[in-house]
């Protein structure tokens, strides 16, 4: 036995291994390998996320629009994406958005999202806070959150803290909102690279755990979005959100206001879709690009039918053919 042992041992350690040339020879074509697919790689896990995104996003709308049919109202304790400065006026802010510099921490909103939408603080009147109750909307959280926030701690709201939809609580809203300070009206400058034109006046609510399709029981938890998972070290806000038609209260707000703030013609509002941004200014009246070319009424109430939902990272599902839309503030025949 002892003699079988020996002489199997010999046969082994007289076998030889590898060389160091064909080790790195291996590596080499590894590395080779590595570096042709890992780019395809990368591009199938981007579309994945946007085609989970997509999937959580189609979901929502249907749980929504199962909810809004059996109960004729949407959902409560929604959240209010606002902050609260309690030593200032006006006292609430759109929360900070992402500056996409990790080393520094996350902030509260994905800068796609804001410039997409470019939040604006509307502050609601009796009529406002009347239809959003009839709504069904009778609660809203302020979410509260201050990443990388100004704010001192002193003058920071309670997170997700309760609130009753009443005359000067400050809503976020697409686009413009009404400022009761004394500015009215008041908006951004920026004509390129919009979301939705006819988002303009709406106002927005996350979904999170706490709203009423979750306690109902209609879906289990709040979703989250993965391009936002991914994000984590740079935005901490990941819930779906909710985009309400455009009130009725809203619209007769805006009645026969021109401008609204500086958008020369609310009731007109010319816009053109495009991929890839055209050169400034761009006379989309004579549109030599051929670019989708279209009309806003942002003044125009919508029926309650008519809500939408929207990722953590700004875009909508169904989406537009075209990845983004300028627009003509001042009515000048030009995206500027």
């Amino acid at each position: 036995m002892i003699k079988k042992i020996r002489k199997n041992f010999k046969k082994v350690n007289g076998q030889k291994g590898f060389t160091l040339l064909e080790i790195l020879v291996v590596l080499a074509i590894m590395g080779f390998l590595i570096a042709m697919v890992a780019p395809r790689l990368a591009g199938i896990s981007g579309s994945a996320v946007d085609t989970v995104c997509d999937s959580n996003q189609n979901r929502m709308v249907t749980y929504m629009s199962s909810y809004f049919e059996k109960t004729n109202r949407f959902p409560n304790n929604l959240t209010n994406l606002v902050c609260e400065d309690t030593a200032t006026a006006p006292l609430y802010f759109i929360p900070t958005v992402s500056d996409q510099d990790p080393a520094n921490g996350p902030e509260t909103l994905a800068k796609e999202l804001n410039d997409r939408n470019h939040f604006q603080i509307h502050i609601l009147d009796a009529d406002e806070a009347a239809e959003l109750k009839n709504m069904g909307i009778v609660q809203l959280l302020n979410l509260n959150s201050y990443d990388n926030s100004p704010i001192l701690p002193v003058n920071q709201g309670p997170r997700m803290k309760p609130v009753i939809p009443a005359v000067d609580v400050g809503v976020a809203m697409v686009g413009v909102g009404y400022d009761s300070s004394g500015s009215g009206w008041v908006n951004v400058l920026g004509e390129r690279g919009w979301g939705e034109p006819d988002n303009f006046g709406r106002i927005v609510f996350g979904m999170g755990p706490e709203c009423g399709l979750i306690t109902s029981g209609v879906i289990s938890n709040a979703a989250h979005c993965p391009g936002g998972i991914q994000n984590a070290d740079n935005v901490t806000y990941n819930d779906y959100i909710l985009l309400l038609p455009r009130l009725e209260a809203t619209a007769a707000r805006m009645a026969g206001v021109e401008p609204l703030g500086t958008i020369a013609a609310p009731a007109a509002l010319g816009c053109a879709a495009y991929d890839v941004e055209p050169d400034a200014p761009y006379d989309y009246v004579a549109n030599a690009n051929k670019l989708k070319v279209r009309t806003f009424d942002i003044t125009a109430a919508q029926e309650r039918w008519q809500f939408a939902t929207m990722c953590p990272e700004g875009h909508m599902y169904p989406a537009d053919d075209e990845e983004f839309w300028g627009v003509d503030l001042d009515d000048d025949g030009n995206i500027n």
